[in-house]
């Protein structure tokens, strides 16, 4: 395995190294995978996954650590944060301290388990989405629902990944997915559009302000258009949204330089991978986390990196894990070092497929030191 890799351009020198790898949670019975990384203050952490053989029996939970991750507890049954926190839903680190959730899919549509097919044929006309916020200690504060101003399709099936942005003053922003009926292709693949909405009033409303069709070019684009959307705000106020199109195509981007209200023209970063993670690192370097593979095979999970801080050209991957898991990541900058969470487990396939002592869900941690 690569330990080290070293990037530069004209003006910058970066120095990468994987200076450890944790298991975090390990079992011998059950395959654990999908993983969120939360921080909350000092040195608590909150790890969301998810339990059970994808498509089949899964569940999602969470434990908590009060020590950096070296020991983890269960939450109690009844506890919020194992009330449908998840890799899904769109997660932010708000400027008060506070963490905000946004569940994976509309409250006025039946639990997951129950729904009569794909979730992409379950279709609304006003969806209505449930929104937490935490206390730095973890602490559930706030438990509304809202719903989205000037939807701009009269019905569609919709979920949630991704992150949402405090710009301050009480404006939220975030980005939502939807499956548009018209979208589905004559094969029925999906056709996902990511939408984004913001919030004037510290996200009691959320107005629609803008979409990436699933077309490029006019044409149907990629195997799924563009979805599970990841963004950072830049230095200077740009928008930096990274989007998956498929399990085994290429990431691609878009920008703003107006809040949100247009974007340019998708490009592709290079790279394929599922369910992006951006993380802006404290020196100014720009990280995103990612992998793919086929599913119910050996996965590539990576981390690549921007040197110019804002994603104009990505690095090649520096890979830290080729294996068996779900290529979902989860990041977080901590004490100047990039952790990224992720699974090394049988994913689709049966738990003793492959020739591991135990499933796993890890944390890589990376010194990115800039020069």
């Amino acid at each position: 395995m690569i330990q080290r890799m070293q990037y530069s351009n004209e003006s910058i020198a970066l120095d990468v190294e994987l200076i450890r790898t944790d298991v975090l949670i390990a079992s011998e019975d059950e395959i654990v995978n999908f993983p969120r990384l939360i921080r909350l203050a000092d040195d608590h952490l909150v790890l969301a996954y998810g339990r059970g053989r994808h498509g089949g029996d899964e569940s999602r939970l969470a434990v908590f650590s009060e020590d950096d991750g070296r020991t983890w507890q269960d939450f109690r049954p009844d506890s919020p944060w194992n009330d449908n926190v998840q890799t899904s839903g769109v997660l932010g680190y708000l400027q008060d301290g506070r963490i905000a959730y946004i569940d994976v899919f509309p409250t006025n549509m039946p639990p997951y388990k129950e729904l009569p097919g794909r979730w992409y044929n379950y279709t609304l006309a006003d969806p209505e989405w449930r929104f937490r916020r935490f206390d730095p200690d973890g602490t559930l504060v706030d438990d509304t629902v809202f719903r989205v101003r000037n939807l701009p399709w009269k019905k569609a099936a919709y979920y949630c990944y991704g992150d949402l942005l405090d710009f301050g003053g009480g404006e939220l922003f975030a980005a939502l997915g939807a499956q548009v009926p018209a979208d589905i292709t004559d094969n029925g693949r999906i056709r996902i559009t990511t939408f984004f909405v913001r919030s004037n009033d510290n996200g009691r409303t959320f107005e629609y302000v803008s979409h990436i069709p699933p077309e490029l070019n006019g044409e149907p684009f990629g195997p799924e258009g563009f979805n599970e959307p990841t963004m950072a705000l830049l230095p200077g106020g740009e928008l930096l949204c990274v989007l998956r199109t498929g399990g085994r195509s290429p990431l691609y981007q878009v920008r703003s330089t107006d809040g949100g209200l247009t974007w340019s023209v998708p490009e592709s970063t290079g790279w394929p991978a599922a369910k992006p993670d951006l993380c802006l690192l404290s020196n100014g370097v720009l990280a995103c986390s990612s992998g793919r593979g086929v599913y119910g095979h050996p996965q590539v999970t990576h981390v690549m990196f921007s040197l110019d801080g804002r994603g104009e050209y990505w690095e090649p991957p520096f890979v830290f894990h080729t294996g068996p898991g779900c290529s979902y990541t989860s990041n977080i900058e901590k004490d100047g070092r990039l952790h990224v969470a992720y699974s090394d487990s049988s994913f689709m396939r049966e738990r003793d497929a492959y020739d591991l002592p135990c499933q796993s869900i890890k944390r890589a941690v990376f010194e990115v030191v800039k020069k």
